[in-house]
C-alpha cells in the first residue's frame, strides 16, 4: 500500500498499467483496488494513463469499476445525501461503494429513510458480483427500512437468478447474498414468508432458511431437511429443523432410514445420514421399530452400529463394545452420545476397553483403519481404571 500510494504521488504515468495490472491480478483485493484507482487518478494523463483506465473498467470489484469509470467524468461537488437531491441516486451508488467508511455511509443512506429505498434496490438489480460487499451492505440497508417497499427489495434478490445458474466464479459471493436475504425475510410477519423460506430451503438449499424451517413449522420440508443430512455443510441446520418438527420429523427419519442403510455401504454420503438420522432421533428419545433396531445392529460399518446401540437397553458386551467403538469414532456427534452412555459403567466395561486399546485402530466414516488418537487413547485408559475399580 505505501508503493502504491508513493507512486500516485510520483505522477509518473509510466506507473498506471504496471499499477492497473496489480489491482487485476488480485481482485479479491478491494482495499488495494481502490488505492490504485486514487493513485492512478494523481497521474500525469497520456495515452498509457487511458489505457490503464480502461483496463480497471473490467475490474470484477463493481466499486473499483466504477471508480475508474468516474476517473473520464467531472466529480460531482455534492458529498451529502438529502432527500429529493437529483443526485440522490449517484450518492446512494457511492455511498454503497464507500468500503473504507461504512459508519458514515450507512448515516448517509439512513437520513434518506424510504427515499432510500428505489436507488438501493436498482443497484441490487444489477445483479451478482464476484465480491459480495457492495449488495451485502444494500441488503442490510434495506433491512433497517421497515417500508413492505424495502422488503419487496429484499425478496427481488432472493428470487433472481438461482445461484446454481450463475457463471462459477459469482456462485459463492450470490449464496452468501441470498442467504443473508433470507435471513432477515424470515423475521418479518408477511403473507408470502413461509412460501419464500420453503423455496430457500428446498431450490436454493440456504442454510438460513434450512436453519428456520423447524420454528416455522414448516412440515411438508419434513421429507427435504432428512435428504440434506448428506450435506456437510447443511446437517446441523436441518438436524435442528427436524427435532423441532417433532412427530413429522421423527416419522420422515424413520421412513427413510431403509433407504439410508440400503445405501450406507457403498455411499459414504448415506452412511453420514444414517448415522445422523439416528442420532437426532436419539436427542428426540425417539424409539426405534425392531426391525430397523437389528438392521442397524447389523450393520457392517461400528459406527452405524454405534448409533443404534444408543437404542439397545441390552447390557452385555457385544453392545458394550459396539458403544466404545461409537466413543471412539472421528464422528464427533456420535463419540460425544456414546461416552455419554458409557459414564455409568459396569464391571464388563474394563474388559472392552482393554480389548479396544490393543485393537489400537479404528476405521473412519470412509472405513479406513486409523491408529487411535491420544485423547481417545486418554479416555480409554481413565475409564478402564474407573471400570476396574467398581
Amino acid at each position: 500500500m505505501m508503493a502504491i500510494e508513493a507512486l500516485g504521488r510520483r505522477g509518473d504515468p509510466a506507473a498506471a498499467l504496471p499499477l492497473a495490472r496489480c489491482a487485476l491480478a488480485h481482485p479479491v483485493d478491494v482495499t488495494q483496488g481502490l488505492a490504485i484507482v486514487r493513485a492512478v487518478a494523481k497521474l500525469r494523463r497520456d495515452e498509457s494513463w487511458n489505457d490503464a483506465v480502461r483496463l480497471l473498467h473490467d475490474h470484477p470489484v463493481r466499486a473499483v469499476a466504477r471508480t475508474a469509470r468516474e476517473l473520464h467524468t467531472p466529480k460531482h461537488a455534492a458529498t451529502t445525501l438529502v432527500p429529493g437531491s437529483p443526485d440522490r441516486e449517484a450518492e446512494v451508488q457511492a455511498s454503497i461503494d464507500d468500503l473504507a467508511n461504512r459508519v458514515d455511509a450507512t448515516e448517509r443512506i439512513m437520513a434518506l429513510g424510504e427515499h432510500a429505498i428505489a436507488p438501493l434496490r436498482r443497484y441490487l438489480r444489477e445483479g451478482a458480483q464476484v465480491i459480495p460487499h457492495g449488495r451485502l451492505f444494500a441488503i442490510s440497508m434495506l433491512a433497517r427500512l421497515r417500508s413492505p417497499m424495502a422488503r419487496e427489495g429484499l425478496r427481488d434478490v432472493l428470487h433472481d437468478i438461482p445461484w446454481r445458474r450463475l457463471p462459477s466464479s459469482r456462485r459463492e459471493a450470490e449464496y452468501q447474498v441470498k442467504d443473508v436475504a433470507i435471513r432477515h425475510l424470515i423475521t418479518r410477519d408477511y403473507p408470502e414468508r413461509c412460501v419464500d423460506a420453503i423455496y430457500a430451503a428446498n431450490v436454493e438449499r440456504l442454510p438460513s432458511a434450512v436453519a428456520a424451517a423447524g420454528r416455522l413449522g414448516l412440515s411438508s420440508l419434513a421429507p427435504v431437511l432428512v435428504d440434506m443430512l448428506r450435506d456437510d455443510v447443511l446437517e446441523r441446520a436441518a438436524a435442528d429443523s427436524l427435532e423441532s418438527l417433532e412427530e413429522y420429523g421423527r416419522a420422515a427419519l424413520l421412513q427413510a432410514l431403509p433407504a439410508l442403510f440400503e445405501e450406507a455401504g457403498s455411499r459414504v454420503h448415506s452412511r453420514l445420514a444414517a448415522i445422523r438420522a439416528l442420532l437426532v432421533l436419539r436427542r428426540m428419545h425417539a424409539r426405534l421399530p425392531p426391525w430397523v433396531l437389528r438392521r442397524a445392529l447389523a450393520d457392517g460399518h461400528p459406527a452405524i452400529r454405534a448409533a443404534a446401540a444408543l437404542f439397545d437397553d441390552t447390557q452385555d458386551n457385544i453392545r458394550r463394545a459396539e458403544l466404545i467403538r461409537g466413543a471412539l469414532s472421528d464422528c464427533v456427534a456420535l463419540a460425544v452420545l456414546c461416552r455419554e452412555r458409557l459414564a455409568h459403567r459396569d464391571s464388563g466395561f474394563a474388559d472392552a476397553a482393554r480389548e479396544a486399546l490393543h485393537r489400537n485402530a479404528e476405521p473412519d466414516i470412509y472405513g479406513n483403519l486409523h491408529p487411535l488418537p491420544r485423547d481417545a487413547i486418554r479416555w480409554l485408559t481413565m475409564a478402564e481404571v474407573g471400570a476396574g475399580s467398581v
